[in-house]
């Protein structure tokens, strides 16, 4: 039994008992179970009313919604402070929104990081949306972590979930209470904690197929850490994986015929295109259109391509990219393929934390192969890559699996390997050894949680946000944003502060070092965001114009030892649980770097080797995994981790974000305007390949 929740407005009206279903043996019960409730406009969820004929699930009566609304009952009652999601409904303290008074010298003046002039972001429209997503901020682990910095103690601001989410306390309880205490090894039902484990875990694949619409072609298999190891299994049941160094001999015992011809984006991760380039495949790279897009024609003609005609064909896309957070057209793409007779397969790395998907088996605009990383999911870190891939493309059913090893066998004596008998079940054969327990675990609650907030919610606050920050930041002449801003995009961007360009002369000139201005983040802000090329270096090289010439003169620098020339960028995201204080921080902190960041450069040291900035007689905190923890301090850890959401709660409901603009600005004012060459080349690099501002 469960219940849902009415709303009128902001409030709770009623709980109702649901009528029991009919229960169902996987996890999926529990997704198809997320409806709207009644009265609602949002894509919130409801306690699920389905429940499993085996004894025990991981979840039984508990759902986020539930803590969701105890911790909305809360704030209504006065026990937590209010706090606003970046759209939310708070009445606006500061209607006049976000001023930059000027100060003597040009140097403008601290910023009122309250509200903004940006057009207002969307968030659910529901109590219970709006509930969702303060829980969820108040869950994440680390949220009121502090920093030792340069320039003081800053509570730390995470704004790079594209490349991994952070754990959420729900789930890390949830696995304690319900998964640790009868933890055991699977491959056997015959005690309770291997019964319990093999459920769960088992659970966990199933779960994960329905939340992506997979049909009974569709196999998961769990995969190292991530996309990378996703797409290496891939390609190793595809059967034309090999050892690099056996790669040349036999690739010529092999008719053309015999090979497949696979298809890729512009703006892959390394992960999706090293990879294939190393197979036994022929690799057709597709270029970027006139408009930053990946171009579908060229795609269309190399598949009509007489040079392809007769082979296998997969197409390996990037459904967003993980630099623009560009959203690819995988629908189209799919058709594409499909109507040329080739499979369709997406690395859904960025896009799968946000963005709704369904495998849609048997249509024209289907997914053959999903490549999915849920440690970027937020409650996702320690998962496993995930790899959702069509039967059609298994090529070892007549051989032995891609790994042998315990759990992949039915039979094995002494005499022949001729004899083994090989589990016929893809799943089971290609999960040898101990599986990857509770790393499967954590990547289908990290689903659980996605599915609770609703993909078209997270979509649509996504879709808000970027399109706010896109047109306060198009707004400065310093700040070059990457990529194509007129098409869809996840709430990421990469960017290039060009500290010289002025409204009249436009974005031109020297750009920053991408990395250094991520120390200037995190210095002054404690904001985490990311340098360099985002393990995405074709699509750098079109990104920042970077010429067959130039991309030759930078690799011998690199080669040579001196990585710091490599060009890049600083990326960093919106979280979709963001609050607006801290939307409009993080835009106003971009927008400082943009103005006075130059500034700092005098500040700073600069590895020309390894490419690393470092506050000049500052040493950041050195730590050790292993140091040791007497019982006492464990137990105060403990203490501290329950009273961390009420006597923290209001200093992080109001997070000194102001204070952190108003000491930088203090600290720009006194410090003279660039005279040039901060950091002078002591190696003998070509000045050709300095690209940045040093």
């Amino acid at each position: 039994m469960g219940m849902s929740i009415e709303t009128k407005g902001n409030a709770v009206i009623t709980e109702k008992k649901m009528a029991s279903k009919k229960p169902s043996a996987a996890w999926a019960f529990w997704m198809s179970s997320f409806v709207a409730p009644p009265g609602s406009s949002s894509g919130g969820c409801v306690l699920p009313g389905r429940f499993p004929q085996h004894g025990s699930t991981l979840y039984r009566s508990e759902s986020l919604t539930t803590a969701a609304l105890q911790y909305a009952t809360q704030q209504q009652a006065g026990k937590m402070p209010k706090e606003t999601a970046a759209g939310g409904h708070e009445e606006d303290p500061n209607p006049s929104g976000q001023e930059y008074r000027e100060l003597s010298g040009g140097v403008r003046g601290q910023a009122d990081i309250i509200s903004s002039t940006s057009p207002v972001v969307v968030s659910p429209a529901s109590l219970q949306g709006e509930a969702l997503f303060g829980w969820l901020r108040q869950q994440v682990v680390g949220i009121t972590a502090e920093i030792v910095t340069p320039f003081g103690t800053r509570q730390m601001t995470y704004t790079d979930y594209i490349a991994s989410g952070r754990c959420l306390q729900y789930v890390e309880d949830l696995l304690q209470a319900r998964v640790l205490p009868f933890y055991g090894n699977t491959h056997t039902e015959d005690s309770a904690c291997g019964q319990r484990t093999t459920h769960f875990a088992h659970e966990a694949g199933e779960y994960i197929k329905e939340c992506v619409q997979a049909g009974p072609e569709h196999k998961i298999l769990f995969c190292g850490s991530g996309c990378t190891a996703a797409v290496k299994r891939l390609q190793e049941i595809m059967g034309i994986a090999v050892p690099s160094t056996l790669r040349a001999r036999v690739l010529a015992t092999l008719q053309p015929s015999e090979r497949w011809v696979v298809f890729v984006g512009p703006y892959e991760h390394h992960s999706n295109l090293l990879t294939w380039r190393q197979s036994l495949a022929d690799v057709v790279e597709v270029p970027l259109s006139e408009d930053g897009l990946l171009d579908m024609a060229y795609l269309e003609k190399e598949l009509e391509n007489e040079r392809w005609s007769g082979r296998p064909k997969l197409g390996s896309f990037s459904a967003a990219s993980n630099v623009t957070g560009i959203l690819t057209d995988t629908r189209a793409l799919a058709r594409l393929l499909h109507a040329h007779g080739a499979y369709a397969c997406f690395d859904f790395a960025a896009a799968a934390p946000y963005v709704d998907m369904d495998m849609r088996p048997g249509q024209a605009d289907g997914y053959d192969a999903l490549l999915i990383s849920p440690h970027k999911f937020v409650g996702g870190p320690g998962s496993s890559g995930v790899l959702i891939v069509s039967e059609k493309l298994y090529a070892l059913a007549d051989a032995a699996p891609s790994t042998s090893g315990g759990g992949t066998v039915t039979y094995v004596n002494g005499n022949s390997e001729a004899e083994t008998l090989y589990i016929s079940d893809i799943e089971q054969r290609e999960d040898a050894g101990t599986p990857a327990i509770l790393q499967k675990m954590r990547a289908a609650l990290a689903f659980w949680v996605k599915q609770c907030i609703g993909a078209d919610v997270i979509e649509r606050t996504e879709g808000a946000l970027i399109r706010a920050a896109l047109q306060r930041l198009a707004r400065n002449p310093r700040v070059e944003v990457l990529g194509n801003c007129e098409v869809p995009r996840l709430a990421v961007l990469s960017f290039l502060i060009r500290p010289f360009s002025t409204s009249t002369t436009g974005r031109n000139g020297k750009a920053l070092n991408g990395r250094f201005v991520v120390n200037l983040l995190n210095d002054l802000f404690g904001i985490q965001a990311r340098g360099g090329c985002s393990c995405a270096g074709p699509y750098g090289h079109a990104l920042m114009n970077v010429d067959r010439q130039l991309s030759v003169a930078i690799r011998e620098a690199i080669a040579d030892g001196n990585e710091s020339v490599k060009p890049g960028w600083t990326r960093l995201g919106f979280a979709y649980f963001i609050t607006q204080a801290e939307f409009e921080f993080i835009l106003a902190a971009i927008e400082f770097v943009a103005e006075y960041g130059v500034r700092f450069l005098p500040l700073y040291d600069f590895d020309w080797k390894s490419g690393n900035w470092s506050y000049k007689g500052f040493q950041r905190e050195s730590q050790s995994l292993f140091d040791p923890v007497t019982v006492d301090e464990a137990a105060c850890l403990w203490k501290a981790r329950g009273d961390a959401l009420s006597a923290r709660a209001e200093e992080r409901a109001q997070p000194p974000y102001a204070r952190y603009l108003k000491e930088a600005q203090a600290l720009a004012v006194n410090l003279p305007p660039y005279k040039g060459a901060e950091q002078p080349n002591t190696s003998t690099l070509d000045e050709r390949v300095i690209t940045f501002v040093v």
